[in-house]
C-alpha cells in the first residue's frame, strides 16, 4: 500500500491511499486535500500509472480539496488517458462535484455515480 499523506486537520488525516487490487487501482481520498498532500503524490500517481489498470478514485472521506488536490486528480486522469486506461470517481461530495464541473475537470474525471439527495447545501430559502 502507497500512501501520499497530509497534515492532520482538527483531529482527522488527510490524504491518499494506493490499493493495488488485481484487477484495478483503487485510489482512496480523503480528509482535506491540499498542497500538503500534493508534495507527497508523486510516488503514488506514479505507481498507479506503471500499474496501466482501470482506476477507481474514492472520495467519500473529502472534506476539503482546493486547486493543489485537484491537481493530483487531473494528474491522475490525465495519466490514465495517456495510458489508456479508464479512470472513474466515486461517491464525491457535493463541494467535490461542484468544483469539478465549474472547472470542467468533470469532463476529464468521470463521476461514476449520482450525488445523493442529502448531498450539498439546501436549496430552500
Amino acid at each position: 500500500m502507497i500512501e501520499a499523506l497530509g497534515h492532520e486537520h482538527d483531529g482527522e488525516s488527510s490524504g491518499m491511499t494506493l490499493h493495488e487490487e488485481p484487477e484495478r487501482s483503487v485510489v482512496e481520498v480523503f480528509g482535506e486535500v491540499d498542497l500538503a498532500v500534493r508534495q507527497n503524490a508523486g510516488p503514488l500517481c506514479q505507481a498507479v500509472a506503471d500499474r496501466r489498470l482501470p482506476v477507481v478514485i474514492e472520495a467519500g472521506r473529502v472534506s476539503f480539496v482546493d486547486s493543489a488536490g485537484m491537481s493530483i486528480l487531473v494528474r491522475l486522469a490525465r495519466d490514465a488517458e495517456a495510458g489508456g486506461y479508464p479512470v472513474e470517481l466515486h461517491h464525491a461530495p457535493w463541494m467535490l462535484r461542484e468544483l469539478m464541473t465549474i472547472t470542467g475537470v468533470d469532463r476529464l474525471l468521470p463521476f461514476a455515480d449520482e450525488p445523493s439527495d442529502d448531498d450539498g447545501p439546501s436549496s430552500g430559502a
